[in-house]
């Protein structure tokens, strides 16, 4: 299985009993934000799992580790972007040996959206999904891996504004 953005419900992207301790940790450190939505998850199209290292290698090269430090606090596989204002962090679970890295939502989006003005990439969801149509060509599938990360990132994380839920970036 390849990487996915989903936006939901922490049960969307763990098991219980974790989801419920997810949420309840969540929750007591951030307002505001929808945990028990009756709204399907949002999940993004599957892509490598080589395109979250491409997008952060891509967004340093480009705009500088200062201008993304949202983007680049986790890596693709334990990690939620909240929509919140929060520094970038983790939190540590007891019993568990993976911590849950957390940074905000409204920075990430400002974050990708300032590189995608920079790369000359559309920022708003109707050029977003114009620029990843592209890449459903089997001749284009495995191209550009970091674009089309930028793609899906983005996209999920218009969606979980919307929706003020949770984006989980979970293997």
């Amino acid at each position: 299985m390849g990487l996915t953005f989903t936006v939901g419900n922490p049960v969307d992207a763990f098991v219980e009993p974790f989801a419920e301790r997810v949420k309840k940790t969540l929750a007591s450190h951030f307002s505001g934000i929808v945990f028990d939505s009756k709204e399907d998850a949002y999940s993004s199209q599957e892509l490598g799992w080589s395109g979250w290292r491409l997008l952060q290698n891509k967004a340093v090269e480009t705009v500088g580790a200062v201008a993304v430090p949202h983007l680049l606090s986790m890596e693709a596989w334990s990690g939620c972007y909240v929509p919140a204002a929060t520094q970038p962090g983790s939190f540590e679970f007891e019993g568990e040996t993976t911590v849950l890295a957390v940074a905000s939502l409204p920075a990430l989006v400002c974050e990708l959206e300032n590189l995608g003005r920079v790369l000359g990439f559309p920022t708003n969801d109707e050029g977003l999904k114009e620029l990843g149509a592209k890449y459903e060509d089997d001749d284009m599938i495995d191209n550009d891996m970091d674009v089309q990360t930028y793609v899906q990132l983005l996209l999920a994380a218009h969606a979980a504004e919307r929706r003020r839920q949770v984006l989980w970036i979970v293997k």
